[in-house]
């Protein structure tokens, strides 16, 4: 599965890059053909609920996260906060810039997401 991830670049800045996360193999499970990627071990999981106003300035996640958008619209800026995408209802992204001088997080729709942090 592709998806957008957030690193820390040489430069100290986050930067967005796509890559392949969660490789799929085909299986047969109870007679249903379907795709099914390797679990992945993670530290814990959270639900986090946000309104149209939320606003998180410049920060780093505490360990590399999956997060799930359920509901809503999350933009992301990076770099000197020139570059920003924006990740809707459905969308899957990777919060990996540990460390450097992060991102903000700004809520254009109230909504939901599941964040899985992950073992490092």
């Amino acid at each position: 599965m592709e998806c957008i991830e957030i690193y820390t670049g040489s430069d100290g800045h986050s930067h967005f890059r796509r890559i392949e996360a969660f490789e799929v193999s085909p299986v047969s499970f109870n007679g249903v053909d379907v795709s099914l990627s390797s679990p992945q071990a993670c530290e814990s999981v959270l639900l986090h609920e946000f309104d149209s106003d939320y606003f998180l300035g410049w920060h780093n996640p505490p360990s590399r996260q999956y997060v799930f958008v359920l509901a809503g619209e999350l933009e992301i800026a990076v770099g000197n906060g020139d570059a920003a995408q924006r990740f809707a209802a459905g969308a899957v992204f990777i919060a990996g810039d540990s460390h450097g001088k992060g991102h903000t997080t700004r809520a254009i729709l109230a909504g939901r997401a599941l964040v899985v942090n992950l073992r490092g």
